[in-house]
């Protein structure tokens, strides 16, 4: 990975280049799908995470795209100062996540991989309450095979794992069958007690 120094209105910025990887950015009130067709067209790699869901209209139910991370898209890229300002620019980008250039929050790899997984599994799923502790965990069979997550409970032979983007401060859970988990090494769930 290489760093280089840019002078830009006589102030020195630090950037690294040669990796990409994952922001999120914030996006004017529903404008995800607009903002995420624009990048696309700058050839800029984007992910919304949207899923089908079905909503009740009436008296009938509707199948319809739903945005997990609502005002937010997440976008890969090997971040340049030019890049970063094609991208703020862009109609419907508010700003990125955390902190501000030149030293952006990056979400971790695995963390988009296990929403990305999750979602395009098709396994039930719901929203929780974002939650920082419980044994990290990942997933050894099955369709969510690879997926990361957090033990929020345990039932007999069935345990709630938490996929969470730390970042966004969001999270979502699914039912996985105890026997298809295999304890990572990270921080333990500490009860007060």
């Amino acid at each position: 990975m290489g760093r280089t120094r840019i002078i830009e209105c006589g102030r020195k910025m630090d950037t690294f280049t040669g990796e990409k990887h994952w922001y999120a950015i914030y996006c004017k009130n529903r404008h995800e799908n607009q903002v995420n067709l624009r990048l696309r067209d700058k050839a800029v790699e984007t992910y919304l995470a949207d899923y089908e869901t079905r909503v009740l209209w009436g008296t009938r139910w509707r199948k319809v795209r739903k945005n997990l991370l609502p005002g937010y898209l997440l976008v890969y890229e090997r971040m340049t100062p030019e890049k970063y300002l094609k991208i703020l620019q862009t109609p419907g980008v508010v700003k990125f996540v955390g902190k501000p250039w030149p030293a952006l929050s990056r979400i971790p790899e695995e963390q988009v991989r296990s929403l990305q997984l999750l979602l395009g599994s098709r396994e039930p799923f719901e929203e929780v309450p974002y939650l920082q502790y419980g044994d990290a965990v990942e997933v050894i069979g099955g369709p969510l095979r690879g997926l990361q997550g957090k033990v929020l409970s345990r039932q007999a032979s069935q345990s709630r794992v938490i996929v969470s983007l730390d970042l966004l401060q969001r999270s979502v859970a699914v039912q996985v069958e105890a026997r298809l988990l295999r304890k990572l090494q990270g921080p333990a769930l500490r009860l007060a007690g």
